[in-house]
């Protein structure tokens, strides 16, 4: 028997689940937001293009400056104009063709997550 796999869902550390829900909203175009918990808000997610991200607290900031996750775009010029002027690249992540057939760029969140944002160059 095969079991199909339908979704996968990154769960990510927050340091203030409701500021990153706003956050993704803002800035990535995600939607539906929910949330969990209260004084702090433990758990939450929000959804976008039939994929879905969620968040917990955690107050360590540590953890969330150590984690990572990549998402493909299918316009990330136009991506990087509108991240770049809202001060969100990461200092060290301009928008770049990468040797692996990807341009791609790097943004922080406000709990210091890195997202390498890419589109796949045809070539």
């Amino acid at each position: 028997m095969k079991v199909m796999v339908s979704a996968i869902i990154p769960v990510v550390p927050s340091r203030d689940v409701e500021e990153s829900l706003r956050f993704y909203q803002a800035y990535l175009g995600f939607e539906d937001p929910f949330t969990w918990g209260e004084n702090p808000v433990e758990y939450g997610g929000l959804s976008r293009d039939g994929l879905r991200l969620h968040f917990y607290y955690e107050p360590n900031p540590q953890i969330a400056q150590n984690y990572a996750f990549r998402l493909e775009v299918d316009e990330v010029d136009l991506l990087y104009v509108s991240c770049q002027a809202a001060g969100i690249v990461h200092p060290n992540g301009g928008l770049e063709d990468k040797p692996w057939a990807t341009r791609e760029f790097t943004l922080l969140d406000p709990s210091g997550v890195a997202v390498r944002i890419y589109q796949e160059l045809k070539v």
